[in-house]
């Protein structure tokens, strides 16, 4: 038997309605690119498609992908304001990358993220966490949108997850997600801790943060995820070290270089 686990139902239940994320990747550089695709591939729930600059707009005409990913310099988008003004009805979700920070142009200003070249894995890591929650949040709109006015009222087509199973002093313990307080990811494990105890379930960070509602958790650092239930500030300095402080007064770090991509994601989801 393993020494935790999560309740199987629940789980199946929830992968089922997160449908995989599509990216389209436009990247000239080489090296940007394979760090793009080769983090993209190990992502669960994504799958990537590389095309030329060239056939970028047509490429998302025909396969319509959640996510694209191109350089701010790409011909057909290097004069536009918008998606929109290329002849893209349905915008995707967007990440700018460029190797002058100063090359922002309109396009790239309403992008969900601005990259400057070289980046590096964990700079390409917080920019997928804020298209994630920008991507699900859109969904759940749409399919609200969709539902028309005569029908019987559904659940939302997306069920995140409401309880963890874990297995402690020879007893089975629910632990509500809602009672949650931080999550820390510790080896093959990710250590729940609620209230003044903590419990051990057998699971990656990344797997789990893609069954949490991201508009209640934020993962702040790669080892960890809060509650935005819990959470009492985020302390964002010029300089020095940033952390977000629970209402318990615990102090955790938060992603170095992310200011103003925390503020953009907090600005998402509130």
């Amino acid at each position: 038997m393993r020494s935790s686990f999560e309740i199987r139902e629940t789980e199946t239940r929830a992968s089922a309605h997160v449908l995989p994320i599509r990216v389209l990747v436009s990247e000239p550089d080489a090296v940007s690119r394979r760090l793009i695709c080769s983090l993209l591939e190990c992502e669960s729930g994504m799958t990537v498609t590389c095309v030329d600059e060239s056939r970028l707009v047509s490429s998302i005409e025909e396969s319509a992908p959640d996510l694209v990913i191109l350089d701010v310099h790409t011909p057909a988008i290097s004069r536009a304001p918008s998606w929109e003004a290329v002849g893209i009805k349905r915008a995707p979700a967007t990440i700018v990358t460029a190797y002058d920070p100063s090359a922002v142009s309109a396009f790239a200003s309403s992008a969900i993220d601005f990259l400057v070249k070289p980046f590096d894995a964990e700079r390409l890591e917080s920019a997928l966490d804020l298209a994630r929650s920008r991507i699900a949040r859109a969904r759940i709109e749409l399919e609200v949108e969709g539902r028309s006015s005569d029908q019987e009222e559904k659940r939302p087509a997306r069920h995140f997850l409401q309880r963890l199973a874990v297995e402690a002093n020879e007893k089975i313990v629910l632990v509500r997600v809602d009672d949650i307080r931080w999550m820390q990811s510790s080896g093959n494990h990710i250590r729940l801790h609620v209230g003044k105890t903590s419990h051990l379930v057998r699971q990656s960070m990344k797997n789990l943060h893609a069954l949490l509602d991201p508009n209640r958790f934020l993962r702040v650092h790669r080892n960890a995820i809060v509650n935005l239930d819990h959470v009492e500030e985020f302390h964002l300095p010029p300089n020095g070290n940033m952390y977000v402080k629970l209402n318990d007064g615990l102090c955790l770090p938060l992603r170095k270089a992310n200011r103003a991509l925390l503020r953009r994601l907090l600005k998402d989801i509130s």
